[in-house]
């Protein structure tokens, strides 16, 4: 192997390693291509996502997730705009989930488990949800993603 392949090589794993563990991205591993939803890792045990249905279906199958999770809910605010749930699970780990109306036809959800938490639980969470849309039918659009996403 020459210098630069060995650099190169180097780099890609570093980049791998960055990537990987606390700053990788919230939700959606292993999800279909074809959910439309979107999700960002916003770092610091948070995520950030933009689904394609309406703010309150998004905001029922969010509770209908805390529910089938068990997940004990600790406050509830929901508004016609905006809505935070607060859950917490039998170890006292929380799990905030604050929800937005964007348009019509898209919500913006955001999944907070803290700095020091692990994010699986707020990717079981986001799974389900998607699940919990998915089998109420409210996904919006017949949505096929770009070549490439």
């Amino acid at each position: 192997m020459t210098r630069e392949n060995i650099t190169i090589q180097a780099l890609f794993c570093l980049i791998l390693a960055c990537l990987s563990g606390c700053a990788a991205p919230l939700a959606m591993q292993g999800v279909s291509s074809g959910v439309p939803v979107a999700f960002n890792s916003a770092g610091s045990g948070t995520g950030d996502s933009a689904w394609l249905a309406r703010y309150d279906d998004v905001i029922q199958a969010t509770l209908d997730a805390g529910q089938i999770l068990s997940l004990n809910l600790r406050e509830k605010k929901i508004g016609a705009q905006q809505s935070a749930l607060n859950y917490i699970d039998d170890r006292g780990s929380k799990l905030e989930i604050f929800i937005e109306r964007r348009t019509e036809t898209v919500t913006w959800v955001r999944f907070n488990v803290g700095l020091f938490e692990s994010t699986s639980v707020g990717r079981l969470m986001a799974r389900q949800i998607v699940f919990e849309l998915t089998e109420a039918r409210k996904f919006l659009g017949d949505f096929h993603p770009a070549e490439g996403d």
